[in-house]
């Protein structure tokens, strides 16, 4: 896979508001008089009103989340040996917890981790390094909270993976050396189907938990879904990063 570094850096021209903007911005170089600057600029506009609204970005949310919240039956009827959650991010220098902490994504996460363990008995693995040098694992600072917060067990941790990429693949490593068949792997919704591809072609079984659904079911639509939010433009940028990241990875594996 190339650089993480590079990635990231692409990622701000790639996805919005970042291409927008910079389409605005070619748009009002060009000059709104000239046909060329003006197209770029109501393009820009109206791409980001547009992903702006909760109805595009419940649309675009609805083609990332496919795989449901799994049921009480489906979780105990699992034959799953382990649990696997994967790190979302960090709350870095948190004053009030005198270091980094988990983001409220990863916190989303490990709740779900650890409301599954208890009602299975199943041990919890928590997968994810640090993007940089320097910084506590991500998998380290989960095994804390996960033991001293939720009392859970957490028999390993995956603590050098900087992608989802590097989860599947170092993990799949962890669970064979662990001796582990089929586990339940816990992360957002919108990017188990990412996550699951991934951890497949690793060669891991896995059962895909998901957590924090974001898009709603099809229903009556109303006038303030077509008014803009911020909100509504966070889960277009998410589900656009979800839909570029499995295209990327088809084409890089």
């Amino acid at each position: 896979m190339p650089g993480t570094e590079l990635v990231w850096i692409l990622k701000l021209f790639v996805l919005p508001p970042g291409i927008l903007v910079l389409l605005g911005v070619a748009g009002l170089a060009r000059g709104c008089r000239r046909l060329s600057g003006g197209f770029l600029l109501v393009f820009s506009l109206s791409g980001l009103y547009l992903l702006s609204t909760p109805f595009i970005a419940d649309r675009l949310m609805s083609l990332v989340e496919t795989y449901p919240v799994l049921t009480d039956r489906e979780i105990l009827e699992s034959k799953a040996q382990a649990i696997v959650v994967l790190g979302g991010g960090r709350w870095s220098d948190a004053a009030e917890y005198g270091g980094d902490t988990v983001n409220p994504g990863s916190l989303q996460r490990l709740r779900y981790a650890a409301w599954l363990s208890r009602k299975t008995g199943l041990p919890v693995i928590p997968s994810g390094g640090s993007t940089e040098s320097g910084r506590r694992p991500e998998a380290e600072i989960a095994r804390q909270l996960l033991e001293q917060e939720f009392g859970v067990e957490v028999i390993a941790v995956e603590a050098a993976s900087r992608t989802t990429w590097e989860n599947g693949v170092m993990t799949a490593e962890l669970l064979d050396r662990l001796s582990l068949g089929p586990v339940l792997l816990v992360t957002h919704g919108m990017h188990m189907p990412r996550a699951v591809e991934v951890f497949r072609r690793a060669g891991v079984e896995v059962i895909p938990a998901p957590t924090a659904l974001f898009h709603k079911a099809a229903g009556q639509q109303r006038l303030t879904d077509w008014l803009p939010k911020a909100k509504a433009l966070l889960k277009s940028h998410d589900a656009l990063h979800e839909i570029l990241g499995r295209i990327w990875y088809s084409m890089n594996a």
